[in-house]
């Protein structure tokens, strides 16, 4: 009987620990597609080379060609739901499929040809699927040309790094090993009483620990290969038999981990709760060295959960903030900006100010141009805002291409009254206006030209950041809205604008039609905005999930720790509850020292991480550590209850 519970728990564990494998799986083939045979990643970013797009792309696929690099870029898909990728050869060189079978519940992706990066930022994450021979050279040239890179490598190595870097994966493992522990604690229990008996009649000590661990050893590792099994069979039926072996090294790593750690505990708990000779000749419980080491066991399992409890609803606002994320960068998919080539100069740049002001003045008659441009406290340099954290200039049609489907003039804001306005912050519009309009007002009368808002809801309004593009979420900022672009603002604000990713286009088309219309096609280059941000948002929906495969861990962890604890008090204290229980006394009486006894321990150790966090998601602990500390009664009185039936049936 107590083989089968050992197995079941182990088992318990192990499908647990299946599922944090097949996440782990899941972003590993996000991140090192299988069927590319991905050797390495690189993130590439030209920003300091002073190359324009189209050099850098032309650039990087020559390298990948001469050096047989097989050089990838990873892109979003931008059609349908913005949820799959795509996968652009660079060069010329290189067999790779049409299509790529992706690991989990992602898409299938796509390959295509180097003219897909024709409207791409250089920038970007790219892998490399050909030879790594020439990897040397292309660093020295990436070294050369002020590239900044980051290299991953897919080795057994950067899986494991993966892991280490994502605290949900190391939470997962410690629960599996407290999990385990805690059978670890049963299975000694359950055998304390043969151990002391064997123990009497003379045998090897050695030999009784052995016997007992290698059992112990058997049970773990039949439910690790039954759930193994059945893990690499759903596998292979529902993934592809291609992704087993890939699949069954990260299992077999993380299966190794936890079996040595749970045997590293179980010799040195097996060695300290040893029967010693006064023990056995006071004939006192066999359990009772293990008394000890299972409280200290449930306190340690009590104090993981409460640690984990916040980064688990961290992750879970992450995840919503994400699903967030990517909807408003689904806003942005047909956007498109203006890159301007290198070889411009600041001259050059000047030369076709105006014509960029002409762009943007048909393109607003046609309702597809959007202006935001948003500064921080950084970029604000001390700027007093009061309660706000931002300070934006927005156009009409990003309110409307932030909220498609509001209604109203200014969707998702609402007046900010004069008398409610920062003085700093009114200054700061006032000085800004006035280098910026077209007409080179000051003062006052330049603040006629705009009209001044803040956010409805909090953080519901994403922003563009000033001189980045990068979509903000500020849970409250002063909202300057500009009903006019081209009549409001001068040639060089919105040349300035457009450069940095702040004024977007509606449309590849079109935006093409505009700049060929006025001459630029030889000095911009037209580029969906939105690639980046999407696989951003993409990616950080994968890392949010396993924090609460984590918390369920730990929580299983807990009622096993907390039951085991149960049960060995339970047989510790039959002696004295038994005959108790046999005059009538209820169980609640019975109960009462060890129940308060934890509450008072509990309530302790809840203060003091909340005092270490800083009263960081204070009340997210004090509401675990309650139902915690409320299960306690309950698991003492199944444990005590079970104790006393067999008792009464002389089975104890």
């Amino acid at each position: 009987m107590h083989r089968k519970i050992a197995v079941a728990v182990s088992a318990l564990l192990f499908a647990l620990l299946a599922v944090a494998v097949t996440l782990v799986a899941t972003m590993h083939d996000r991140s090192y597609p299988q069927e590319l045979s991905t050797k390495s990643i690189v993130n590439l970013d030209f920003s300091s080379t002073g190359m324009d797009e189209t050099q850098a792309i032309r650039e990087l696929g020559v390298l990948s060609d001469t050096l047989h690099l097989g050089l990838v870029k990873v892109a979003p898909d931008l059609s349908g739901d913005q949820t799959g990728q795509v996968f652009v050869k660079v060069g010329t060189e290189g067999d790779l499929p049409e299509g790529v079978r992706r690991f989990g519940n992602d898409q299938d992706a796509t390959v295509r040809g180097k003219e897909a990066l024709e409207h791409s930022y250089a920038s970007g994450e790219y892998l490399v699927t050909g030879s790594t021979n020439g990897l040397p050279a292309f660093k020295a040239w990436l070294t050369e040309h002020r590239v900044i890179t980051k290299w991953n490598d897919n080795t057994l190595g950067g899986t494991l790094r993966l892991v280490v870097k994502q605290g949900s994966f190391a939470t997962s493992l410690l629960a599996a090993t407290a999990l385990m522990v805690s059978l670890v604690l049963y299975w000694l229990s359950v055998k304390a009483r043969g151990r002391a008996l064997r123990a009497l009649a003379g045998v090897s000590t050695w030999r009784i620990q052995y016997e007992d661990l290698a059992g112990f050893l058997v049970a773990i590792l039949t439910g690790a290969i039954v759930v193994d099994v059945l893990a690499l069979a759903w596998t292979g039926i529902a993934q592809g038999w291609d992704f087993v072996p890939k699949y069954l090294g990260i299992l077999v790593t993380f299966d190794v981990i936890v079996v040595a750690l749970t045997m590293a505990f179980a010799v040195g708990m097996s060695a300290a709760s040893w029967p010693g000779l006064a023990m056995l000749a006071r004939r006192e419980p066999a359990v009772k060295s293990l008394g000890k080491v299972s409280l200290v066991l449930k306190g340690l399992t009590f104090v993981l959960v409460l640690a984990a409890v916040a980064p688990a609803f961290t992750a879970y606002m992450t995840a919503r903030g994400s699903a967030e994320q990517q909807a408003r960068w689904k806003a942005l998919a047909d956007q498109t900006a203006l890159s301007f080539s290198g070889a411009l100069g600041e001259d050059g740049f000047q030369q076709i100010m105006k014509q960029v002001g002409d762009v943007v003045a048909d393109a607003e008659k046609q309702d597809a141009v959007a202006l935001s441009y948003t500064w921080d406290d950084i970029g604000l340099e001390g700027v007093d805002l009061g309660r706000f954290e931002a300070l934006a200039l927005v156009s009409p049609a990003w309110l409307r291409l932030m909220n498609k489907s509001a209604a109203g003039e200014t969707p998702g804001l609402v007046p900010l009254p004069d008398d409610q306005i920062p003085g700093d912050a009114k200054q700061f519009v006032k000085d800004s206006l006035g280098l910026w309009t077209r007409d080179k007002s000051t003062g006052d009368a330049v603040l006629s030209k705009v009209t001044f808002h803040h956010l409805a809801e909090p953080a519901k309004v994403p922003m563009s950041g000033a001189g980045s593009g990068e979509l903000l979420f500020p849970k409250d900022a002063i909202v300057v809205l500009a009903p006019n672009l081209h009549s409001t603002f001068n040639d060089s604000f919105l040349a300035s604008a457009a450069s940095t990713s702040n004024l977007l286009f509606s449309g590849l088309g079109p935006t093409q039609a505009l700049v060929v219309k006025h001459g630029l096609q030889r000095q911009l280059t037209v580029l969906y905005a939105a690639e980046d941000g999407v696989l951003i948002a993409q990616y950080t929906a994968y890392f949010a999930w396993l924090q609460g495969v984590s918390l369920i861990a730990l929580i299983v962890a807990l009622v096993v720790s907390s039951l085991i604890a149960a049960f060995i008090t339970a047989v510790l204290r039959a002696k004295r509850d038994f005959p108790l229980r046999l005059a009538g006394q209820k169980w609640r009486e019975i109960l009462a020292d060890r129940v308060i006894i934890e509450w008072c321990v509990g309530i302790g150790l809840t203060a003091t991480i909340i005092g270490l966090r800083r009263g960081d998601d204070a009340l997210l602990v004090a509401v675990a550590a309650l139902v915690g500390l409320l299960a306690a009664p309950v698991t003492h009185l199944l444990a005590t209850r079970w104790t006393f039936e067999n008792v009464s049936r002389r089975r104890l």
